[in-house]
């Protein structure tokens, strides 16, 4: 009998994360309030700000040079959020990349 163990270890992203230090603005309903890029991929990003988000309701993020990015809070801790792109996840890569270089 034999198991295989999976490595706990492996990034298990679809699209590959790239570390970035940006700035950019969400807006929900009536409230903006500054926030920090922290990392970006073609389907999300991580970023810290100082107001809280509604988990139940969609919000832009409106990144510098990048545009504007419909997204969904995946997860929320302290002033750290992880969110999800409602964005085809090819058209948000080609955006990043013709925004920053970075690699799509």
């Amino acid at each position: 009998m034999s198991f295989e163990i999976e490595d706990a270890g492996t990034d298990k992203r679809r699209h590959p994360r790239h570390p970035v230090l940006f700035s950019g603005t969400l807006h929900q309903d009536d409230m903006s309030t500054d926030c920090i890029i922290k990392d970006i991929s073609a389907s999300g990003a991580r970023i810290v700000t100082e107001r809280p988000v509604a988990r139940d309701r969609d919000f832009i993020l409106d990144i510098d040079r990048a545009g504007l990015f419909t997204s969904r809070l995946v997860w929320r801790e302290d002033n750290r959020l992880g969110m999800t792109f409602l964005h085809d996840p090819d058209s948000v890569a080609q955006r990043i990349g013709a925004a920053w270089g970075l690699p799509t």
